[in-house]
């Protein structure tokens, strides 16, 4: 079965949205990618309610997104939270306090908790665990390991002390880099397995990317039986020669993946920096995607996020051109 879907952000009047989520109806989505933000948690839980609920309304699925919080997952909002509670960030190897949360840090799990809570008393269908990561510094190419890392901060360094039964190296090491895997795989199980508790659906999307920061096995979390939804966001760059040959790799991978684990793959679809001339890229990719399988595209974001930084520049071109992509699959 087809799904579509598309991510939103930004606006929080109810009336207003309203009008683009009808737009995004009639470009066939069944589903909408809400980014719910520390900000949204605290201030805005009455106009997301009624967002929710325009979202059903109007026969579509409602992902709610954990975007930038603690700055653990995707997004370009700020973090309060690592800024209310120095306790909660990365320390890298040079001992210095990061703005970006520990997966490992309990207060921060708590704080996940507290969101899934509020995304249930919301009413979502599904859970959208973003990207997350450790603090991701540049790296050198080959067999070397970089100087700068995180994470060593309290929790870091007791979790590694009772695992390895020795300290946690200053330097990166082959296990500092397995253990910061196995610590991001334990986080996603934790958030997948109370989001199933919480009778929602676990969804996630790696990064397509090479780094001791992120999970780069994604066999360990595809196993993750509480895990219904693996997905990835392979976004292509600005001229980039090699779109479809780019995405289907990954499509591959992720398709393959999800058959061998029983989960559903999903793809995710650059909608943003697009620039003028280059719209057709994302049918493309959509395609590349499509004949590896996927029949789960979300794209990133509505109207080519015409109204933040991370605008095409032509949003309207974007859109059209992923409307028209999305309406031809739903022919087929």
């Amino acid at each position: 079965m087809l799904k579509l879907g598309v991510s939103y952000y930004g606006n929080r009047i109810p009336w207003r949205v309203r009008e683009d989520l009808e737009a995004i109806r009639e470009a066939g989505c069944t589903y909408v990618v809400h980014t719910f933000s520390e900000e949204d948690l605290e201030f805005y839980q009455p106009a997301m309610i009624e967002i929710v609920e325009i979202t059903h309304a109007l026969g579509m699925e409602v992902w709610l997104d954990p975007w930038g919080v603690g700055q653990a997952f995707g997004g370009e909002t700020y973090s309060s939270l690592v800024a209310k509670d120095m306790a909660l960030r990365q320390v890298n190897s040079l001992g210095a306090s990061l703005p970006i949360a520990c997966p490992n840090q309990p207060a921060f799990r708590d704080y996940l908790l507290k969101w899934i809570q509020a995304a249930q008393r919301l009413k979502a269908d599904c859970l959208f665990w973003d990207e997350p990561h450790f603090m991701i510094y540049p790296e050198p190419e080959g067999d070397s390991y970089p100087k700068l890392w995180a994470c060593r901060c309290p929790a870091c360094q007791e979790r590694f002390r009772q695992k390895a039964g020795s300290p946690l190296p200053e330097r990166m090491t082959p296990e500092a880099r397995a253990f910061k895997e196995d610590s991001l795989v334990e986080c996603i199980r934790f958030l997948c397995d109370a989001t199933k508790a919480a009778g929602l659906k676990a969804s996630v999307c790696l990064l397509p990317v090479e780094h001791s920061s992120t999970v780069n096995d994604w066999a360990k979390v595809a196993a993750i039986e509480s895990l219904e939804i693996l997905g990835t966001d392979p976004y292509w760059r600005p001229h980039q020669s090699d779109v479809a040959p780019f995405v289907g790799r990954f499509a591959r991978r992720i398709h393959e993946l999800a058959a061998r684990f029983g989960k559903e793959p999903q793809l995710w679809i650059l909608n943003f920096r697009i620039p003028k001339g280059e719209e057709a890229r994302i049918r493309e990719a959509i395609e590349a995607g499509y004949k590896e399988g996927i029949r789960n595209f979300a794209a990133w974001s509505y109207y080519g996020a015409a109204y933040t930084s991370l605008r095409a520049e032509d949003p309207a071109a974007v859109w059209n051109t992923l409307v028209g992509a999305y309406k031809e699959m739903a022919r087929r």
